[in-house]
């Protein structure tokens, strides 16, 4: 009788290993997946992820303005020709410009967490930000330097933005595959020893 109910729990964990997903699931995972993708979705990503690319870029801005004893004005995220190799304000500004860059690596984690949209996002990022700065100015930035700056934050964002992504779509695949398994294990386990203890009494 033993043996018996041991060939079953083998045979259970065996079919626990075969589980195929339900058509339900399989619809429930295409759903959310193209509503992952939906032009909606991907406009309010754009815009949150704008808003704190400016949003940390000024609060930077002020921050450095502050513990210099400087006047703090909006030129200093909105004017191309402030970003300069020729005075320690210019260099500031591109080391904020570029610190900003890493910050905003952990804002599209976050917020987009697809590897494969890092260059979308961070492409127009900068594509939006050189509409806003050239409106502000009032004229096409001409700055080899600030060129640089922002081809040297948008490598940053593509390069560090995909990488962290990744890891975040694989970290939520490995655990949530253990998981299932582990959870799948469990309930069989509990399952089995509940019906052996029914037979025994």
């Amino acid at each position: 009788m033993n043996n018996l109910r041991h060939a079953l729990s083998g045979l259970q964990r065996f079919q626990g290993y075969l589980k195929l997903p339900n058509l339900s699931e399989i619809t429930s995972q295409d759903s959310s997946s193209s509503s992952s993708s939906s032009p909606s979705k991907l406009t309010i990503q754009i815009i949150l992820l704008q808003c704190f690319y400016y949003i940390t870029a000024t609060v930077l801005s002020f921050s450095i303005a502050w513990i210099l004893g400087l006047d703090f004005n909006f030129g200093w995220v909105f004017n191309w020709d402030l970003v300069s190799l020729d005075n320690s304000l210019g260099l500031t500004i591109i080391g904020m410009w570029l610190f900003d860059s890493l910050l905003c690596v952990l804002f599209m984690t976050v917020i987009v967490g697809r590897s494969k949209l890092a260059w979308d996002f961070a492409i127009t990022i900068h594509a939006i930000n050189l509409v806003v700065v050239w409106i502000y100015s009032g004229e096409f930035p001409r700055s080899f330097v600030w060129w640089s700056v922002q081809v040297g934050s948008c490598l940053i964002l593509v390069s560090l933005g995909t990488w962290s992504t990744r890891w975040k779509e694989l970290r939520e695949t490995f655990f949530e595959g253990i998981v299932d398994v582990e959870m799948g294990h469990s309930g069989q386990r509990s399952a089995i020893e509940m019906r052996d203890v029914s037979e025994d009494h």
